[in-house]
């Protein structure tokens, strides 16, 4: 999978997952497979998504983070809600095909010099919430590859300072509004977060996708 743009520059590129068991408190749901919290998700990364399964109920399962059509040669990781109904990339996905993305926080760089500043974004406590996702799948090796990318809108007035762009954050009381392809007008789900975001400095060493464990959030 060939990601479009660089993975540090782009927005929304890297984020942290709850760990299972704080999914399936949230959620109230069990992923399909086991897996760890990722501390430092990068683009092509597998990661869990929630979306409707063939009987519409609610399911977790790990998708790779990259969102590719069948026809395309790149995958992108974001999806501007200003064309996601609009666009070629994404319009049919953003129909039929929406999903949540389970998260604890994610990380932006500021600076015009290398290395960048990174700084963690996250709810009080570190406590699970949700991005807009939308997910498709493609033939991969015999089978099928099923990927994603996360929605994003422009930056809060305070948050402005670090990037101009954020993922959207769905209220609770929306989730099975934005998974239900039966809902008209769900770009209106899309709006500003239901609560504060808070924000600090950590260092460089979640620079290097690799680097995958508390160390990427501890404070600077």
């Amino acid at each position: 999978m060939r990601v479009a743009g660089d993975m540090i520059a782009a927005m929304c590129a890297r984020y942290l997952t709850p760990e299972q068991a704080a999914i399936e408190r949230h959620w109230r749901l069990t992923p399909e497979e086991a897996y760890r919290q990722i501390w430092n998700v990068a683009p092509t990364s597998r990661a869990p998504v929630i979306r409707l399964n063939a009987d519409g109920a609610w399911e977790v399962t790990l998708f790779h983070f990259g969102f590719q059509p069948t026809w395309g040669k790149r995958a992108w990781v974001n999806a501007r809600c200003e064309t996601l109904f609009s666009s070629n990339a994404f319009a049919s996905a953003a129909r039929k095909r929406r999903c949540l993305v389970p998260a604890v926080g994610w990380y932006e760089w500021q600076g015009s010099e290398s290395p960048k500043q990174p700084y963690v974004f996250h709810l009080d406590g570190f406590r699970p919430f949700a991005f807009a996702g939308i997910w498709t799948a493609r033939r991969s090796h015999g089978g099928w590859s099923h990927n994603f990318a996360i929605v994003t809108r422009p930056a809060l007035p305070y948050l402005e300072r670090i990037h101009d762009r954020m993922p959207a954050i769905l209220n609770p009381r929306d989730y099975q509004a934005w998974l239900s392809p039966e809902t008209e007008h769900a770009e209106s789900l899309l709006g500003e977060p239901f609560t504060t975001i808070a924000i600090y400095p950590v260092s460089t060493y979640v620079n290097k996708p690799a680097n995958d464990d508390a160390r990427c959030i501890e404070p600077i």
